[in-house]
């Protein structure tokens, strides 16, 4: 009997990831590390006193305005995850199952804006939102309005209006290679069955199309959550996020300590988010494994 031979008895097979390895052990395993350890230190003035307390942790958990900022991040990212993925996967789903012409173009035109700079993106949506931006000058020309509009800029529509907008390349990617991969005969078959458009979405392509779904969500998720440049930017006084309060801690208040905690708090969450959602986003062929 003639057994098959592994490409991993190979000894050089190991060598190949060695590369890989090296690359997240120096730019995301040690400074994790590096994290998780001054989160346990003291700052004093501008020096970082090296002794091992819990201060910090106990400063997260007793002083209510950053479990409060946390929650409220918290709400802020599942709604633009929601909002993302509402208006991502009906684009997704026309171009895989409606457009035979054109679909390369409709790809091309949701990716575009992830070649633009971030900032660039940011400072446009300040554009078309401020005083005198696109939408009150719109409003100004056909009579509706004297004077501009203060509600569209500084405050939380603004933040979720933007990081919409950043996000949804982000669902669109997945979920639209999730439905390019569902196999065409099983929709024929469905029709052959006698379900409309109606029933062959909700019984067949949505399930098959949630590991991409999930991921999109996840995307999302996280960008929205550790976001602070378009709080800042956007959002004014009531925009402050729980990325405003880290990065705040590292600039304006040189507490390290503190913000490493604070980032490894949000860091625990995202990782837990991640593990839960893996469990109902990794099936690779959707239901149809199972």
């Amino acid at each position: 009997m003639v057994t098959k031979k592994s490409r991993f008895d190979n000894p050089r097979s190991y060598t190949k990831g060695i590369p890989i390895v090296l690359w997240l052990l120096f730019l995301v395993v040690v400074p994790l590390i590096f994290t998780f350890a001054m989160s346990f230190y003291r700052s004093e003035g501008l020096v970082l006193e090296k002794s091992f307390n819990l201060e910090n942790y106990k400063l997260f958990f007793t002083d209510s305005v950053y479990p409060r900022v946390l929650f409220k991040s918290f709400r802020m990212a599942l709604g633009v995850s929601l909002l993302s993925i509402a208006m991502a996967y009906p684009i997704a789903y026309v171009a895989s199952f409606k457009m035979v012409r054109g679909k390369n173009l409709l790809f091309m035109m949701c990716i575009i804006p992830l070649w633009v700079s971030y900032l660039v993106r940011i400072i446009a949506w300040r554009s078309i939102l401020g005083n005198r931006g696109l939408i009150n000058s719109a409003l100004m020309i056909i009579g509706l309005i004297e004077e501009p509009l203060r509600i569209f800029l500084y405050n939380k529509f603004a933040i979720i209006v933007t990081l919409t907008y950043i996000c949804i390349p982000f669902v669109f990617i997945p979920v639209y290679t999730s439905l390019e991969k569902i196999p065409r005969n099983i929709l024929n078959a469905a029709n052959d069955l006698g379900a409309n458009e109606i029933h062959t979405f909700v019984n067949v392509v949505l399930p098959l199309s949630l590991p991409g779904l999930i991921t999109g969500f996840i995307f999302s998720f996280i960008i929205a959550l550790g976001d602070y440049i378009i709080p800042l930017q956007l959002g004014g006084t009531q925009g402050i996020m729980f990325g405003n309060l880290i990065w705040s801690q590292f600039g304006f208040a040189f507490n390290w300590p503190f913000g490493a905690a604070l980032g490894f708090v949000l860091f625990i969450i995202s990782v837990t988010i991640l593990g839960l959602a893996a469990k109902f986003g990794s099936t690779e062929g959707g239901f149809l494994s199972e």
